[in-house]
């Protein structure tokens, strides 16, 4: 990028905050409330958990990576994780933190918290949504059709199955 272009406004601070706010919320609730509790060993609930933290804080790297590397060329990041969805950090934090928190607390009303994290998730990428058609145009409606937001789309996975081109980082 150069200095006459703008960055797109990253949504991620305030999705994260908001993750926060929502999981402590759902844990409140779930001590709170006559609500099942997950019934898992240790053993279990803490080896879930952090395969669930290490899938999301891999998919977060790898997805860094990917974003800096397309940033310094210019170009649409639309390889590596991005070839599956467009939020890839965003959905490691939406996905594999909530799954992370849940186990690590024995709480499927974190799981169910999913659903309003979600929703804001969708509401807070709108503007950085915007700006990207802005900025790439053509190439990002396109794009935009292919991969879902934070959960891959069937085009997204057919594209990915033709060959590992489409996942270089």
């Amino acid at each position: 990028m150069n200095g006459n272009e703008s960055r797109p406004t990253g949504s991620g601070f305030i999705g994260v905050a908001v993750a926060i706010v929502i999981w402590a919320l759902c844990l409140y609730l779930q001590r709170r409330l006559p609500l099942p509790q997950m019934h898992l060993s240790s053993g279990w609930r803490w080896g879930v958990g952090l395969l669930f933290l290490a899938d999301g804080l891999g998919t977060f790297i790898w997805s860094a990576i990917t974003l800096v590397k397309a940033s310094r060329e210019n170009r649409l990041a639309s390889s590596g994780p991005y070839a599956l969805v467009r939020h890839p950090m965003y959905g490691a934090v939406l996905w594999s933190g909530t799954a992370a928190v849940a186990f690590f607390f024995q709480s499927w009303m974190v799981l169910l918290g999913a659903v309003p994290l979600h929703l804001s998730w969708v509401w807070l990428v709108q503007k950085e949504e915007a700006e990207l058609k802005h900025r790439f145009g053509d190439a990002y409606r396109r794009y935009a059709e292919e991969t879902g937001q934070f959960l891959p789309r069937l085009a997204s996975l057919k594209k990915v199955a033709q060959g590992p081109r489409n996942l270089d980082g």
